[in-house]
């Protein structure tokens, strides 16, 4: 009862936030107000960390203000590279339209950053591939990995031989990805790895089970393709090993 008279408390402006960050509930939401760039709760404590920035508050129609900080939407660029180089991922939430005082500005999430989907060139090594890696155990003793380069196109996949922790890691190191998103069952195995708390790799990203079902797979190359079948492309019904080998060909 308490939670719903404290959300009928809350302005509006700061209930939109809050619904925009409950869609993106692992990104730190840069919320467009005016010529900033402001982020609150959780997202400005972290943030204000990161960026050594000043943790401040807003009104926002509770009995205690809203943790705030801020940055100026002509710098973003450089406070988004920070905190992507500390293994954050970033949405952006931009005004959509003029402000017309005493009305609700519509707004909404333009883009998504992470490590491995950034494409400005301000915010990238022009000496070194931006990888963003893939990985899912295959149910037989095996695990696929890809990884991609958005950047350039560069598209790989591969199936090694054993799904423990060690080997999956070794594999890892030597694609030297930016981001990594896995499996469940992945994600158990190596995420208090030594290599991964320590940021020789990246901290690992975990996506829903289902992303990396054969169905998934199978309604994402038709919907990538534009086709009803996949059998122009010698697919076997249920063969894993084939959709690896059809994915060297969606980047091209």
């Amino acid at each position: 009862m308490k939670k719903t008279k404290e959300k009928d408390k809350i302005s509006p402006m700061m209930a939109h936030y809050l619904q925009v960050k409950e869609v993106h509930p692992d990104c730190i939401v840069f919320y467009r107000l005016g010529d900033f760039y402001e982020m609150f709760f959780d997202d400005a404590i972290k943030a204000s960390k990161i960026l050594d920035l000043t943790l401040t508050g807003r009104d926002c129609g509770l009995e205690e203000r809203a943790p705030m900080c801020g940055v100026p939407f002509h710098a973003a660029e450089t406070y988004i590279a920070k905190l992507v180089e500390a293994g954050e991922k970033v949405a952006v939430c931009e005004q959509l339209e003029p402000a017309v005082k005493g009305q609700m500005v519509k707004r909404d999430i333009v883009r998504i950053i992470s490590a491995g989907t950034i494409t400005e060139d301000g915010l990238l090594d022009e000496k070194s591939n931006n990888f963003i890696s893939c990985v899912s155990e295959l149910g037989d003793n095996s695990t696929a990995i890809s990884w991609t380069d958005i950047t350039t196109g560069e598209f790989f996949v591969k199936n090694i031989d054993g799904n423990d922790e060690t080997t999956i890691l070794e594999e890892l190191l030597k694609i030297a990805p930016s981001e990594i998103i896995c499996s469940q069952k992945v994600y158990e195995k190596c995420v208090n790895s030594p290599i991964i708390k320590h940021g020789v790799l990246p901290k690992l990203s975990l996506f829903k089970e289902f992303c990396f079902s054969v169905p998934q797979a199978d309604k994402v190359l038709k919907t990538h393709f534009d086709v009803l079948s996949l059998n122009c492309f010698d697919i076997e019904e249920n063969n894993v090993a084939e959709y690896v080998k059809i994915l060297n060909h969606v980047i091209e």
